[in-house]
């Protein structure tokens, strides 16, 4: 049925999700996007502590930048896990956005995996190969 065609008996359910593309470094310095990064991380988990209803966030597929989130605050990680393991934090599933024309099937899988360690210490592997800026896609 054509969209200028609907009627208000149609039932379409419409889902957004709260995530964010995250690179380490691109077009600046990998500091400065750090410091960014520690900007975002600080005021996403301010939201989840204030409003109850804000109900999930979907980090960008990789685990790193967890990492380097927790290395200037290291306070922040049993909040962080806490997210995970309800479910209103996702991680993962890679450790890195894989460039899949560059480097080996056995990089990718060893990528893939540190991923999953990374993130089950966390509290949860997001079970979704999904990635919105992999190069080689």
């Amino acid at each position: 049925m054509p969209l200028f065609n609907r009627t208000s008996k149609d039932k379409r359910q419409l889902m957004v999700i709260s995530h964010t593309h995250w690179d380490r470094e691109w077009y600046l310095p990998y500091q400065s996007f750090r410091i960014r990064l520690v900007g975002l991380m600080d005021m996403l988990l301010d939201i989840f502590d204030s409003d109850p209803e804000y109900k999930h966030f979907m980090l960008d597929g990789h685990t790193i930048l967890v990492e380097d989130y927790l290395e200037v605050r290291p306070d922040r990680r049993e909040t962080i896990e806490r997210l995970v393991r309800d479910g209103r934090l996702t991680v993962g599933p890679w450790y890195v956005i894989p460039d899949e024309f560059l480097p080996s099937g056995e990089a990718l899988v060893r990528n893939l995996l540190r991923g999953h360690r990374v993130a089950r210490e966390l509290g949860g592997v997001m079970p979704v190969g999904y990635l919105p800026d992999p190069f080689g896609q």
